[in-house]
């Protein structure tokens, strides 16, 4: 066993690299004025929280702290597993009890769990049986849970583990209530790992599994900039979607190879420069950034030395055209920011007349909005009423604004509920706002066995359900309550029956909700 992360195919990246003959010119890093090398695979270097990343890490966090199952994290190989696994690693604590291993081909369960046991400094015997270890995991994630620390376990290469491992280690989380810590595994493997789970069926450890999915081509080409910028590189940025989509599609989803076709593309930047004889390609030993810097600095000493020799006339000139300059500004101004320029330093005839024109043709839009609104109402008493809105003032309409919002939500509401062909529950989320939150507390791949779910549940009537797509298959989720930010919902976390609260629920942006439904329904 390895203490230290490792994706199986960073192998294919690292003989990449190899093949890459050394050029005779200055290295790329030299040249792009880089500290350090960005596309070597190194699992320590610089997190990307893109792609999805950084809001994974956020939901593991929250799950290896409040909830007993099981975590799955899924996903073809190369896509950057590894990388997540040590950044969840480094996200607690210093006083909790962490343990990362990478497992390794053929490795039993006496191997697996005793690199545990050791990690954990625990006094067990020279070669001690599985039985024993498990007794000694079990003890020390209770004295844990006493002293309020966290224990946790995170194996990557997961689907690197036999049968009987992996019946053993989900053996740790049975009988653990929702209140205690106790011990939380997670594991990072390849995709088909999720149908061995499903064949144990413990009916009392859930099984969290999340698909970390390849980058998109837009993602890709952020991940490589973001990687540059991280290795101190400061002018505009290099890769664009259309030079990197080649790459990404020979990658095939595989960061490694992504690394080597960006390093390979900036080794030949800097050879074509040479071959070509272009200016520059022998004092290239010079970072890029200190020759703009050194250009710069003699261009202003040179301004200073002209301007040194008729300063007298110079101060003339700036006198004399710092109120055009001023009144240039104002004008400028006044074209792009009509509220801005009511006072200026300097009222010229124009200036002034500014305004006049501009106050009825900011306050007209602001007030029209409304109209409609009030229009629309039966409420009317009398024909006069409808026309005082017309000769109100543009504050008096503003304060108005706020009165008119409720009836516009209840509209949305109403619309909501009179989508064709979409269950309620899914209107009634719809018609929430985007920048809400809700708990989500399972998914399942059976609308039956959600109902049956939510039919046992004492809350029933506050549970809803929605259907989304996984792996191109469809997935039920359940979710609960109505809350305006992420430290509300996990405050209500608490209140829910234990049955809930042992499933590990966590919040869940209302946007993401929206955008799962309307894809599902192709809306």
């Amino acid at each position: 066993m390895n203490t230290g992360p490792t994706d199986s195919s960073d192998q294919d990246g690292v003989a990449a690299q190899s093949a890459i003959p050394d050029s005779p010119v200055a290295d790329y890093r030299q040249y792009y004025g880089l500290s350090e090398d960005p596309f070597r695979n190194d699992p320590e270097f610089a997190f990307f929280g893109g792609g999805g990343r950084r809001a994974l890490l956020e939901q593991l966090q929250h799950l290896c702290q409040f909830s007993a199952s099981l975590l799955a994290v899924l996903g073809k190989p190369g896509v950057g597993k590894s990388r997540v696994a040590l950044e969840l690693a480094n996200s607690f604590q210093f006083d909790d009890e962490i343990c990362l291993l990478a497992a390794e081909p053929g490795a039993g369960a006496e191997a697996v769990l005793g690199q545990m046991a050791r990690h954990f400094a625990l006094s067990v015997d020279e070669n001690p049986s599985v039985g024993r270890l498990l007794a000694a995991l079990r003890h020390f994630a209770q004295v844990a849970d006493e002293e309020d620390r966290l224990a946790l376990t995170i194996i990557d290469d997961a689907h690197h583990l036999d049968e009987k491992t992996l019946g053993a280690l989900i053996s740790l989380l049975q009988g653990q209530d929702s209140t205690g810590r106790r011990l939380h595994i997670v594991l990072f493997a390849d995709s088909e790992m999720v149908s061995r789970l499903d064949q144990f069926n413990m009916h009392d450890v859930l099984i969290h599994d999340f698909e970390l999915s390849p980058f998109s081509l837009e993602e890709a080409t952020d991940y490589l900039n973001f990687r540059m910028e991280m290795a101190d590189y400061m002018g505009p940025e290099l890769f664009t979607e259309e030079k990197v989509e080649p790459w990404w599609r020979r990658a095939e989803g595989r960061l490694p190879r992504l690394h080597e076709q960006a390093r390979r593309w900036l080794l030949e930047s800097v050879s074509a420069r040479a071959s070509s004889g272009m200016p520059g390609t022998r004092r290239n030993a010079l970072p890029l950034v200190h020759i703009v810097v050194i250009a710069v600095l003699l261009g202003v000493l040179l301004m200073v030395f002209i301007y040194q020799g008729d300063s007298e006339t110079a101060e003339r000139e700036s006198t004399t055209r710092l109120p055009e300059s001023r009144e240039t500004q104002t004008l400028t101004l006044s074209s792009n920011n009509e509220a801005s320029n009511r006072t200026g330093p300097e009222p010229s005839a124009e200036t002034t007349q500014t305004p006049t024109p501009v106050t009825p043709e900011r306050a007209q839009p602001e007030l029209l909005s409304p109209e409609p609104s009030v229009e629309e109402r039966p409420e009317t008493p009398q024909p006069d009423e409808a026309s005082e809105p017309e000769e109100v003032s543009a504050p008096a309409a503003q304060a108005e604004t706020p009165a008119e919002q409720p009836p516009s939500e209840e509209s949305t509401v109403a619309q909501a509920s009179s989508l064709p062909d979409i269950p309620e529950d899914e209107q009634v989320l719809l018609s929430w706002r985007a920048s809400e939150y809700t708990l989500q507390l399972l998914g399942a791949s059976s609308r039956a066995s959600v109902d049956r779910y939510i039919e046992a549940q004492p809350n029933r009537e506050q549970l809803l359900s929605f259907e989304t797509r996984r792996q191109g298959k469809p997935w039920f989720v359940v979710v609960t309550g109505r809350y305006s930010g992420t430290e509300s919902a996990r405050e209500a976390i608490r209140d829910l029956p234990e049955e809930q609260r042992k499933a590990g629920p966590w919040p869940r942006v209302m946007s993401d909700i929206h955008e799962e439904i309307k894809e599902s329904r192709g809306l």
